[in-house]
């Protein structure tokens, strides 16, 4: 059985990370777009347009990126 509060919690911050990339920049807010949709989150991280970023809990960082590619 799940409280309200909590499923409310669970809607409005999932605990799952978002990837996507980011779309627009305004000051420490920037759109990310995602598998799910367009999402606004707050940066502490110098973003530009095509940045690839992780959302949690409402803030964008960078994504990890691969430093070796091995060709297959």
């Amino acid at each position: 059985m799940t409280f309200p509060l909590q499923e409310l919690a669970r809607l409005i911050a999932p605990d799952a990370p978002l990837v996507g990339a980011v779309v627009g920049v305004e000051g420490a807010l920037v759109r990310v777009a995602t598998e799910r949709g367009a999402v606004t989150a707050r940066s502490l991280d110098a973003l530009a347009i095509g940045d690839r970023v992780l959302v949690r809990h409402g803030m964008a960082t960078r994504a990890p990126v691969a430093r070796h590619i091995y060709p297959v």
